[in-house]
């Protein structure tokens, strides 16, 4: 069976902004991390040995836009890996209330620790921030958990490894096709599993929502240019006899 070891000379991305920066070659790598780092974190000696791994390294949680889930998967994260976290879940409790922009605050906060996890509603600022801080003199790795409307990559990145355990006994996500419903317009999800999903073969994506909730041009350019195969309805029943797997999202309201 092939392990997370075959792939130790593929090189990690600084930072973590959108799914287009992932090939299928990282995606069968990180599926099989993370498989290799489930069957560690069963054992006691395998906790201590992934606690070890980032303990001399913090974290800051940088969340000002309203999260549970996914602020306590990142935050349990970093703790299974050793890492301290600090957190901001409100820009009125910092110096941006007293005029500091955003940039400024964040290029502050990377003297602090090592890697920037951001949730925002800002559209584009995840990228911005990691550009800015590319030529400061702490350059340190920014994960987008949520960037406004644009992406939400590391979300994504656990839909596939869902989807690949799920049809681990079924060829993998090769050939399956997905259905996906809900808030496909505003829902951030939707763009970044698209985007993952170009990199598997034969896969057909049919998208369920009302006309106003419909994909943008943008995800049909890229299915397109990829040549992945899409439908578009209103009409869910319709479509589960041929689904594999059902993605449901919420109405994107916030």
């Amino acid at each position: 069976m092939e392990s997370a070891a075959n792939h130790q000379l593929i090189e990690s991305p600084k930072h973590i902004l959108s799914s287009a920066q992932f090939d299928r070659k990282y995606l069968d790598y990180i599926c099989l991390l993370t498989d290799t780092i489930r069957r560690f974190d069963k054992s006691k000696e395998g906790l201590l040995y992934l606690r070890g791994l980032l303990a001399h390294k913090r974290a800051m949680l940088y969340f000002t836009q309203p999260s549970t889930r996914t602020f306590l998967s990142f935050q349990t994260a970093a703790q299974i890996l050793g890492m301290a976290t600090n957190e901001i879940r409100d820009s009125a409790t910092s110096s941006e209330r007293k005029g500091e922009s955003i940039e400024d605050s964040l290029q502050t906060f990377s003297s602090y620790v090592d890697m920037i996890i951001m949730r925002t509603a800002v559209p584009g600022l995840c990228n911005r921030i990691a550009a800015i801080l590319d030529e400061s003199d702490r350059p340190v790795p920014i994960i987008n958990a949520g960037s406004g409307p644009d992406e939400h990559p590391t979300q994504a990145l656990l839909d596939i490894y869902t989807l690949n355990r799920s049809f681990i006994r079924d060829g993998g996500i090769d050939g399956k096709t997905i259905v996906m419903v809900g808030d496909l317009k505003r829902g951030r999800t939707i763009r970044s599993l698209s985007s993952l999903l170009t990199n598997y073969k034969d896969t057909k994506i049919v998208f369920v929502s009302p006309e106003e909730y419909k994909i943008g041009d943008d995800i049909r350019r890229k299915l397109n240019a990829a040549k992945v195969q899409f439908e578009e309805t209103d009409k869910l029943i319709d479509t589960l006899p041929i689904a594999d797997a059902v993605y449901m999202t919420r109405v994107q309201d916030e």
